[in-house]
């Protein structure tokens, strides 16, 4: 359960992603001009991810799996302390057997409950693996038009943790992620 909650605080933030530059109501300082002469440019694929559509959608499957799967555990984590209150409250007038058959419960639904998270986070880690390939195979080739388009020679990854500083005009993230929308079907 504790890797469900992790996934579930990594989605969160990753919904959440606001670029570093983004205004205090939450809206996009206007662009800078791309400089024409500029031969180089850089992209932050983790904005191109929250913002795109195909990274949205990305993220509301990772959502509804996520949200399934917490709904799951928890039934079975409250069939779980169910079991340990009645083995509680009713412990002074149930017979040792009565006892050991709903202690031999309490252990089968906690064994249960461990399988069912274990199961739900290799899931929930396939699904993210799965998705993550899909949309860099979309990402590759929109970073690819965008740097013909400009004519550039080289693009960096401005969430690899290379850059200290960079112009924002060279920032090429709204391109390649209109260049997403557009391949999957927007604009």
């Amino acid at each position: 359960m504790k890797l469900l909650m992790g996934v579930a605080a990594t989605i969160a933030v990753c919904a959440g992603v606001m670029p570093a530059s983004a205004g205090a109501e939450g809206q996009a300082p206007a662009r800078l001009p791309f400089p024409s002469d500029a031969r180089y440019a850089y992209v932050d694929p983790v904005r191109v991810f929250a913002e795109s559509r195909d990274g949205q959608a990305a993220n509301q499957q990772l959502q509804q799996l996520l949200q399934q799967k917490q709904q799951e555990v928890g039934g079975r984590q409250q069939e779980l302390q169910a079991s340990q209150q009645k083995l509680q409250q009713n412990a002074s007038v149930m017979s040792p057997e009565a006892q050991l058959a709903l202690q031999q419960e309490i252990e089968r639904i906690g064994l249960d409950v461990q399988r069912m998270s274990q199961d739900a986070e290799a899931e929930l880690a396939q699904l993210e693996q799965q998705l993550q390939l899909a949309f860099q195979t979309k990402f590759t080739p929109a970073v690819n038009q965008v740097a013909t388009s400009k004519r550039l020679h080289f693009v960096f990854n401005a969430g690899a943790g290379a850059l200290v500083w960079a112009d924002p005009a060279l920032d090429i993230s709204v391109d390649v992620i209109q260049a997403l929308d557009r391949a999957s079907g927007g604009e």
